[in-house]
């Protein structure tokens, strides 16, 4: 496939990151192209290998990296319109697989690589998993902190968002308090803990495979709304969301996918919270029109081998 999957962005917009890229960087190593630090970035030491590469393989020097071309440098096939998908959320979302941030918007605690809360239930549902299942990589990561998280994530609701606001740092409680910030760092550097995280990402991609069948989305672009909709706001109600998305459509029939991605992404920003309608509304239009702002953040998700092209 010649079409682009990863290359450096341009013009402002957030530099592509996550682990398609950390593979990309692993590969160029190995065949001879260091970037230095991996560092699952796509800046300009990247590009730069990445054009190395390109001159022993006596082609174009672009810097850019077709799907073919990560295949070539990975031994592994191209990656699947969840992998891309998910690497965006991922930016979105900023936590990687192992920072957590604070009770800064009433959820919490919020850790891994789609923003699991502790609110909602994935993230201890996570670290329960973890105690029965693994429980000497609890041990590793958190050591004497250890107890303290068990008592926690066996406790009642308050317990929980007691805990939150005690080592939530700051005017806007977005950091956390520096050791258990570092334990769960630990906690998501573990392979195995990753791969639990990846396996409980697949509920979401199961909501979003819905949704889009729900109104026909079959594009890229349809399905990362769908799957990003699920990750910030629970997945399209059946009731109140889904009635006002059909009834919208029905006044305006749509021209395209397009114009019913727009309708969607208008009516999860209208129920969401009031205080973060706007950047709902802002992150889900990313996905409407392939470009944005998220968070503050510019995209292009073009560059992130997300488009207009049927999954």
């Amino acid at each position: 496939m010649t079409r682009t999957l990863l290359r450096k962005s341009t013009g402002g917009n957030t530099r592509v990151s996550g682990e398609l890229v950390r593979g990309l960087q692993e590969g160029l190593g190995a065949a001879g192209c260091s970037v230095g630090t991996v560092d699952g970035i796509f800046g300009g030491d990247t590009e730069t290998a990445v054009r190395k590469w390109q001159a022993q393989q006596g082609r174009a020097q672009d810097g850019v990296v077709t799907f073919a071309d990560w295949t070539a440098l990975t031994g592994r096939p191209a990656p699947s319109w969840p992998d891309r998908v998910l690497q965006v959320t991922a930016s979105f979302e900023g936590t990687g697989f192992g920072k957590i941030v604070g009770n800064f918007d009433g959820a919490w605690l919020t850790w891994g690589i789609i923003g699991f809360t502790l609110k909602y239930g994935e993230l201890g549902r996570l670290l329960r998993t973890l105690e029965i299942g693994n429980r000497t990589l609890l041990e590793q990561a958190f050591g004497v902190l250890l107890p303290r998280l068990l008592a926690v994530i066996h406790g009642t609701p308050q317990d929980q968002e007691t805990f939150a606001n005690q080592i939530s740092l700051g005017a806007n409680h977005y950091k956390v308090d520096p050791p258990w910030a570092e334990a769960f760092a630990r906690l998501g550097s573990f392979a195995d803990v990753q791969t639990l995280q990846l396996q409980a990402v697949e509920r979401y991609f199961a909501i979003a495979r819905r949704d889009a069948g729900r109104f026909g989305l079959t594009s890229e672009l349809g399905f990362g709304l769908c799957f990003d909709v699920a990750v910030q706001n629970g997945g399209i109600d059946g009731d109140q969301e889904e009635n006002s998305i059909r009834r919208r459509l029905e006044q305006t029939p749509p021209a395209d996918e397009r114009d019913i991605r727009a309708v969607i992404a208008e009516v999860v920003a209208e129920n969401s919270r009031p205080e973060y309608a706007a950047d709902v509304r802002s992150r889900k239009t990313t996905w409407t029109t392939g470009a944005g702002t998220v968070h503050g953040a510019a995209y292009d998700l073009s560059d992130w081998g997300v488009g207009e092209f049927p999954t």
